[in-house]
């Protein structure tokens, strides 16, 4: 064979022996460096991946879910607590859940009831402690209507606060809508059946074709009994009538769910056009339009002066009833 020839040959030999030496050093960096790559993961090992990585997770025996048309009853002490309606919810087993077009009804011992509406919800798993945003409406089962931008759930004292501007709405009655009022904070007591605005009350409506207005510093509805409550520097009007007094409370009729009497006390004065009055308590009793003053009554009007055991206004105060009269007055 000529020189050339075998000297060619002996350098493809050579290039073969280094190829397959570098290929067989590539096969065994694959085979023992990185098998991962080659193995295709198994079940097993899947879980065991997911599983590690809910451990090292923060939100400890957490798993995340998102759920479509939500239901949840909670029960405390073998009676139900609330109950919950949500379009969506989405959020962990134990941490917080997060709902959207939030429905919850509260449940008192004697039944009656709370109804919560609004656009998002958060529940906390733990606590129960909750808060509902946006539009937030919540209606007492008597027919009280308050809406808040927000409203918070403290599950251990059953109550729902809320630091916003509230709008009331009274519930109608045989005579026409309910009473329109305004403030700032509110308080439901779920266990005492109890709403209160915690400030800056106006309200307003139409009595018997009067126009009522009042204001004080708090006022407090009854989700129980047909009564309400207005506590600190009350003032009041009804049609010609200006009252001042520290308390107003509200009486309305079981049957007709009209407002039958009004009570203010601790100390009132009235003033109607030039007659002006003082006393312990004075008494509206709109459905036989009569007024009665108790308590160290004095009524003045011009040079003239009045005072008894109680004097009685009918007839709206064209009549005047009194019981041990005693009349001072200066005759022109």
């Amino acid at each position: 064979m000529p020189l050339p020839k075998i000297i060619q040959k002996l350098k493809l030999s050579r290039y073969s022996l280094l190829l397959v030496v570098i290929i067989f050093f590539i096969f065994l960096e694959i085979l023992i460096i990185s098998p991962r790559t080659l193995e295709k993961p198994t079940e097993d090992q899947l879980e065991y991946e997911k599983l590690k990585a809910m451990a090292e997770s923060t939100k400890k025996n957490a798993v995340e879910q998102k759920m479509l048309g939500v239901h949840y009853v909670e029960n405390s002490t073998n009676q139900k607590g609330w109950e919950l309606f949500a379009s969506e919810a989405s959020g962990t087993t134990d941490s917080q859940w997060v709902l959207k077009i939030v429905k919850v009804q509260f449940f008192t011992n004697d039944n009656a009831s709370f109804t919560v509406n609004g656009d998002v919800g958060e529940v906390d798993g733990t606590s129960k402690d909750m808060l509902v945003r946006g539009h937030v409406s919540t209606t007492s089962s008597n027919g009280y209507t308050f809406k808040t931008d927000s409203l918070r759930y403290v599950a251990h004292f059953k109550q729902m606060t809320s630091s916003d501007a509230v709008e009331m709405t009274g519930p109608p009655d045989s005579k026409g809508g309910g009473f329109k009022l305004n403030g700032v904070g509110l308080l439901v007591d779920v266990q005492k059946n109890k709403m209160t605005i915690l400030d800056r009350v106006e309200a307003e409506k139409m009595i018997d074709a009067k126009k009522f207005t009042l204001t004080s510093l708090t006022a407090e509805f009854s989700n129980k009994n047909q009564e309400a409550l207005f506590s600190g520097q009350v003032k009041m009007r009804l049609g010609p009538t200006f009252v001042e007094a520290p308390n107003a409370f509200f009486v309305y009729s079981k049957q007709t769910k009209a407002l039958q009497k009004i009570t203010l006390y601790k100390g009132v004065k009235m003033i109607e056009g030039d007659r002006q009055a003082s006393c312990d308590e004075l008494e509206f009793d709109l459905e036989t339009d009569k007024m009665t003053l108790r308590g160290q009554p004095k009524v003045q009007q011009g040079d003239d002066e009045i005072t008894g055991q109680e004097i009685v206004f009918l007839d709206g105060g064209k009549k005047v009833k009194i019981n041990k009269v005693d009349i001072k007055g200066t005759k022109k």
